[in-house]
């Protein structure tokens, strides 16, 4: 089975953690940058393709511009499928701001992608914890 290095453990690190500022940001139109041509994200039941489904997406989302949130990324872990080919997974928590102040913690799942070499998603799984 072929390792992954350092650098690349570093850029995918990256990548995973670019991503949460962006959404925490409003910046949803530079995700796509992150992202295949062909990329499939399942987000919140909803399956997103390729550019012009992330364009969408993007538009969607920012007519909840007064939604305030922080994506928190966690046990980032990762298997090396081939040398520009890496399956991984990571912890989310995910916090978002009541109106009139405060927190409530949103979500909490795991991520579970495809990331291929230039290290960009090609996949992009969000699966909720739920109690068995």
């Amino acid at each position: 089975m072929p390792r992954i290095s350092i650098e690349d453990r570093i850029d995918i690190e990256e990548l995973v953690t670019e991503y949460a500022w962006l959404l925490d940001h409003q910046r949803w139109g530079e995700v796509s940058a992150l992202c295949t041509d062909d990329a499939v994200l399942h987000i919140r039941g909803r399956e997103i393709v390729g550019q012009d489904g992330l364009k969408e997406w993007a538009e969607y989302r920012a007519m909840k511009k007064n939604r305030r949130t922080q994506h928190q990324m966690t046990l980032l872990r990762l298997d090396a499928v081939t040398n520009d080919h890496v399956r991984g997974s990571c912890g989310l928590v995910l916090h978002t701001a009541k109106a009139g102040g405060g927190t409530y913690v949103d979500l909490v799942g795991e991520y579970q992608d495809e990331y291929v070499g230039g290290w960009k998603f090609q996949a992009r799984r969000l699966v909720r914890l739920e109690e068995s």
